[in-house]
């Protein structure tokens, strides 16, 4: 269930995030107006009336307001997203010190081997 509801809320965002809801919006509006027109001219005149583009309803004219205010604001929401918000971060350097570790030399490293083996090998008869 919850990862439905998810899903649900993930399918929505993206929408708003796409300008969906213009074309969620303008499809109720068309549809209303085929209902409205319908009535007075039947169901060809009704589409062919409200997709000509001369016969506007409210909602329509609201539509295409929003979308233009909404591109109004595009270029100022795009400058204020190019600005560097990591600047102060920038400064901040990694600096590693040097760690000297001193490993065994050769006459250390093979002070414990023997070359010899420990059991004498067998003889022939």
């Amino acid at each position: 269930m919850c990862s439905r509801l998810a899903s649900v809320f993930c399918a929505l965002a993206l929408l708003q995030i796409l300008g969906g809801h213009w074309a969620v919006l303008q499809t109720g509006a068309w549809i209303g107006m085929i209902v409205q027109y319908s009535q007075q001219s039947g169901l060809n005149g009704a589409i062919a009336q409200t997709f000509d583009g001369e016969h506007p309803c409210p909602v329509c004219k609201a539509i295409q307001d929003g979308k233009k205010q909404e591109q109004n604001k595009r270029p100022v929401l795009q400058a204020k997203l190019k600005q560097d918000f990591l600047s102060p971060w920038n400064r901040f350097q990694f600096h590693q010190g040097w760690l000297e570790v001193k490993y065994p030399g050769p006459s250390e490293a093979h002070e414990g081997l023997t070359f010899e083996p420990a059991v004498p090998p067998p003889r022939t008869a």
